[in-house]
């Protein structure tokens, strides 16, 4: 049985990698808090379940 999980990114680089809910939400708390007025765009999160996958709140575009 999976899990959900969190993946917290900063400019579409990630940061934490499969995080537990508990876990997500201390370091998100920190995060958020801490830069919310200087990169609340930069600072994102992507929930993984194990019913769906919900996408990255940003558009990645894939390099070529």
């Amino acid at each position: 049985m999976m899990n959900d999980s969190y993946h917290i990114y900063f400019k579409g680089e990630i940061l934490f990698k499969n995080l537990s809910k508990d876990e997500f939400e201390f370091v998100w708390g920190k995060l958020y808090t801490s830069y919310i007025n200087a990169l609340n765009k930069e600072l994102t999160y992507e929930l993984i379940s194990e019913n769906n996958i919900m996408g990255p709140a940003f558009n990645l575009e894939p390099s070529y």
